[in-house]
């Protein structure tokens, strides 16, 4: 796993460098590591200001509407940059060239290069120097085979702090919810091999990676494709037994495929944090239904009690408002189940008529207003539950980990998405774990001061 900053590749005695603007998930995050680790391989050296850059690379995201907007805003943004220069190239990759293809070219024809996902990794090679970058020629020519099997992954240059990293684990989804592109434009679920994530992580970890946070469409399918069964439980002993790693996290769990055995790790594992990203999206059966998510409501109160009998387990969860048909009253039962299930950490998000899919289809779309409106009031109810959940922790001690100078998280919070600790005293370096008694707490975030005392369970274990 590469950190350094490369040494530069010249052409006519000018050094080539490279710049490249990250939008989207976690899962492209780690597309874009990969970028990064190819032009690095190649010799490029990487800045972080694209007016030096003489390579722009935009790896996109396409998922709803507003981030083809933010997506397609970072490339008139470049092509900006672009004019005047002779030598300046732009090469837009990711799922937005995967949705849209050739409709892009007409509409960007500044552009250099348009990389779909299988070809980022050959991002270097597909745009050097001495070739004729060119754009695709049909909407179907940008989609590319993503039928095969994910091997070992490529060189990555880590872009988060050197403490904590992504781990892919698998990609594509194949659980075809109405409301929803990623099909169409991942393609089917593919697992990576277990050998291979393993050998990724181990490598993580020996670059000073303390904490791991396994990324998938839906991690809980992992292993279904080519094992014939779900592998994460197996996975995650195979990861908690890595020397070096402090924890590991799980995102994009699947009410539906949450299994006994992922369970049994959330209580066993030392290392596995007692945190879990559950997006349950809705509360309404009938919704639940028509979004195609293949659980019901009591399914969903069942998994949460399983988890809740987990010692301080925290649940994270995702929820959709606006959805077409949704009622008054189904929005109520949403707002009720968020009420009764007390989730840790919730967002929520209004429905996006996505072309393509079944749910831009149907009949009783809701008013844009009303759905900011349900948006609002969801949050507002949810912010009252996470300050009385944050408010419970004041006086207790709890294991950090440093982000920066004197903001830390706790094993409850994923990086960027979640709460911080803010922390007051001698304050650790970053990538440094710390014991803190935490004094106060807000909405979102707890204060806390270090302290030496030992009282307590070992840190490993502490929750």
């Amino acid at each position: 796993m590469r950190r350094a900053r490369p040494q530069s590749l010249t052409a006519d005695s000018q050094p080539l460098s490279a710049c490249l603007v990250f939008l989207g998930c976690p899962k492209n995050q780690v597309d874009s590591e990969q970028v990064l680790g190819a032009l690095t391989e190649a010799g490029y050296a990487l800045t972080t200001s694209p007016d030096a850059a003489g390579l722009m690379v935009i790896t996109t995201c396409a998922f709803i509407q507003s981030a083809v907007r933010e997506s397609e805003a970072a490339i008139q943004e470049a092509l900006k940059l672009k004019q005047g220069s002779s030598s300046k190239r732009v090469v837009v990759a990711g799922c937005l060239v995967e949705r849209y293809g050739a409709r892009l070219k007409r509409r960007f024809p500044e552009v250099d290069l348009w990389v779909p996902l299988a070809d980022m990794p050959r991002i270097a090679q597909l745009a050097a120097p001495n070739l004729k970058l060119q754009a695709p020629s049909s909407d179907k020519s940008a989609i590319c085979n993503l039928q095969s099997e994910i091997g070992s992954a490529p060189p990555r240059v880590l872009s988060t702090p050197r403490h904590f990293a992504y781990l892919k684990i698998a990609d594509g989804c194949d659980n075809r919810c109405t409301y929803c592109t990623i099909p169409q434009i991942r393609g089917p679920f593919r697992s990576r091999p277990l050998s291979d994530v393993v050998a990724e992580a181990r490598e993580l970890v020996r670059t000073g990676v303390k904490e791991l946070i396994l990324v998938a469409q839906d991690t809980t399918l992992y292993g279904t494709d080519i094992y014939g069964r779900s592998r994460l439980a197996l996975l995650l002993t195979k990861l908690g037994r890595l020397d070096g790693v402090r924890w590991l996290r799980l995102m994009y769990t699947h009410p539906a495929h949450l299994t006994e055995d992922v369970l049994d790790q959330f209580a066993t594992n030392p290392k596995l944090c007692r945190y879990v990203d559950l997006p349950i999206q809705h509360g309404s059966d009938r919704l639940l239904t028509r979004m195609r998510r293949e659980y019901t409501r009591d399914d969903i109160e069942l998994q949460l009690g399983a988890l809740r009998a987990i010692p301080d387990m925290h649940v994270r969860t995702t929820a959709m408002v606006g959805f077409p048909g949704e009622t008054a009253r189904e929005f109520e039962e949403l707002v009720g189940l968020a009420r009764v299930a007390r989730f840790d950490r919730l967002s929520c998000y209004a429905y996006s008529p996505e072309p393509g899919t079944e749910a831009a289809a149907l009949p009783g779309q809701v008013p844009v207003g009303l759905k900011r409106e349900r948006v609002r009031r969801l949050m507002q109810a949810q912010a009252g539950i996470s300050r009385s959940s944050l408010r419970r922790l004041v006086g207790r001690e709890l294991e950090v980990l440093m982000d920066t100078p004197g903001t830390g998280r706790t094993q409850w919070d994923a990086p960027e998405i979640d709460g911080t600790v803010r922390l007051a005293g001698a304050c650790a370096r970053s990538g440094r774990f710390v014991r803190a008694l935490v004094t106060g707490s807000s909405t979102h975030d707890l204060k806390a001061r270090v302290c030496r005392s030992r009282r307590g369970p070992p840190l490993s274990r502490l929750s």
